[in-house]
This record gives structure tokens, sequence and C-alpha cells, in this order.
């Protein structure tokens, strides 16, 4: 599989069944041994697609993960609701999401404004989660320190929504181990999948925004309360 993986085309459909076949090998080794991420990479590149995340996410919840967006969905209009509440006037980052979300009002961009402002609402700081530089910008610098995070590349890191990214990459161990995801809903969508199949605990500083996404938008575990207000 590594050998495949390194081709600019690889077979898709042998690395399924290659990763299907290998699949009890695998988790034994993540929850037994506990490989550092960069070990992971090496040794089960595939691990690391889009493509695999879906599958590997299949046979270790029996679901289908592409559920966080139905789950997202379901609660936009009321968490941005929520968002505009008085009592968050005063937190300029969500008064800037909010006038960036006006300016265009799309479903894509309401999803990235209801993920980007969960962390205030549940008084977190989102600062070591999602880090945002530009194309310029030394990427080791801006990743140092990150444990579990989103980089977003953009022209302009004032604007909360920007129109496009210049890319979207997960970090984990201060490693950029997945790029070029596109968009923010889709970077926590397969954050996710990477915290479940890495056998990993959320970040201690975002622990609250995590276990919502998690109980909330992908219905694991019992539904939770959120601090001082109820979805």
């Amino acid at each position: 599989m590594v050998q495949e993986m390194r081709k600019t085309t690889p077979n898709l459909a042998y690395i399924d069944d290659a990763m299907n076949a290998t699949y009890a090998l695998r988790r034994q080794e993540i929850v037994e041994e506990e490989p550092p991420v960069a070990e992971m990479r090496v040794r089960w590149p595939a691990l690391f697609t889009e493509r695999q995340i879906i599958k590997e996410f299949t046979r270790l919840m029996s679901m289908d993960i592409n559920k966080f967006y139905e789950g997202l969905d379901s609660h936009l209009h009321k968490l941005l609701q929520l968002f505009r509440l008085k009592r968050f006037e005063e937190v300029q980052e969500m008064t800037s999401l909010m006038e960036s979300l006006d300016k265009d009002a799309s479903n894509q961009r309401k999803r990235a404004a209801a993920l980007q402002g969960l962390p205030w609402y549940v008084k977190e700081n989102p600062s070591t989660l999602m880090k945002r530089c530009e194309p310029t910008d030394p990427g080791e610098d801006v990743i140092k320190g990150m444990m579990i995070g989103i980089l977003l590349v953009v022209e302009d890191v004032k604007e909360p929504l920007p129109v496009s990214y210049n890319d979207v990459a997960i970090v984990i161990e201060e490693k950029i181990v997945m790029r070029h995801l596109g968009d923010v809903p889709n970077a926590f969508v397969n954050l996710m999948g990477l915290l479940y199949m890495l056998n990993l605990d959320y970040p201690k500083d975002t622990k609250y925004t995590f276990e919502v996404i998690q109980r909330l938008f992908m219905g694991i575990g019992l539904r939770c309360a959120l601090p001082e207000s109820t979805l």
C-alpha cells in the first residue's frame, strides 16, 4: 500500500481492499502501541486521504461521517441566531464573523460561520484550534505548538469568511497531515475522522467545542447541554 500511494495515480480499488483487509491490524496497532501520528503517516499513508477517512470511520463507527453536514445544517439557523445575542456584542471576533456573513449568507458560509463561532459560544478560545496565515508566511512558525487544529492560508487574515482559501490544512502534533481540503466545514469533518481513527483526545482548550460537534452534529453519545444556554 505504501508503494501504491507513492504513485501519481494510485489504484484506488486496490487501496480500498487492502485497507479493509488490514483494519483489525491497524486498530490493534493504534490502540495498543499508540504510535506518533508522524509514524502512522509513514506506515498508513492512505489513512490520511479523504476517501479513506470516510471508509475507515464507517468501519469504526458504523455510520457515514458525512452525516456531520446533516446535523450541522439542522442547527444552523438556531446557532446563528444565538451568536447574534446581545451578550456576544462585546466579543469582537463574533461581531466580525456575523458582519462578514451578512455580506453573503450562502449555506456554505453559514456552515463556516457556525463552526468558527462555536468555540466563542461555549466560552472557549479557538486561537489554538484555527490559525490563519498568508501564503508568504513561514508555515513552520505558524503551526509551532499546534497539536490539533486547522490552518487556513488566505490572502487577508483579517477576513473571517474569505471568498476562497489558498489552502486549508489539518495540523496534528505540529505537522501538516492533510491539505487542500477546500473549506472550513470539510476540514472539520476530516479532523473529526482523524481524531476518532487515531484514538486522539480532544484538545483541552476546545474540549466543549468538539463535544458539541460529536454529540449535537454527529449524533454520537448523549446530547449535551451547552454552558448557560440550550440549542
